[in-house]
């Protein structure tokens, strides 16, 4: 439990933001934000399959999904980016690939460094690549699945 204390801290510090997005905001998004985390958690059993990261110290150990990233940090920052940039897909994709690229690159550095989890068979490269691709396929599941759903209402 003392080692796991970084994890709950990634999972709930996120939260805090979300007061500030607004109820409707937060409903419009919330099913893509579902559909990303599953496609996440479905990418995380890969890893365990793979051997292409290792999460340290999970707060359920036997779950290949990482808690702590998929529902915290994660769909928070998916929430914003939406909420700041939806229906101008540069923007969007632009917002993607700065904030794929930090988690790629330094921030997966400094997670490696305070003991976190480790890259071990994927490189930084192909996570960016691979988080990139899972933000479009958010957009598109947004702009197509959700919104004409909405619209029939």
């Amino acid at each position: 439990m003392k080692e796991r204390w970084k994890m709950y801290l990634l999972l709930i510090i996120p939260w805090l933001s979300i007061f500030k997005l607004g109820r409707n905001t937060f409903f419009r998004f919330m099913p893509t934000i579902v559909f990303s985390d599953l496609v996440i958690a479905l990418i995380s059993e890969l890893s365990r399959e793979y051997n292409w990261w290792k999460v340290k110290h999970p707060i359920f150990p036997k779950l290949a999904t990482d808690v702590s990233f998929v529902f915290g940090p994660f769909s928070v920052i998916n929430f914003w980016i939406f909420k700041l940039t939806y229906k101008k897909f540069l923007l969007y994709l632009l917002t993607n690939i700065v904030a794929d690229y930090l988690f790629a690159y330094p921030l997966t550095t400094i997670a490696e460094k305070l003991g976190i989890y480790r890259m071990i068979r994927m490189s930084r490269k192909q996570l960016f690549l691979l988080s990139v691709a899972v933000a479009i396929c958010n957009y598109v599941y947004q702009l197509f699945i959700v919104e004409p759903m909405r619209t029939k209402k």
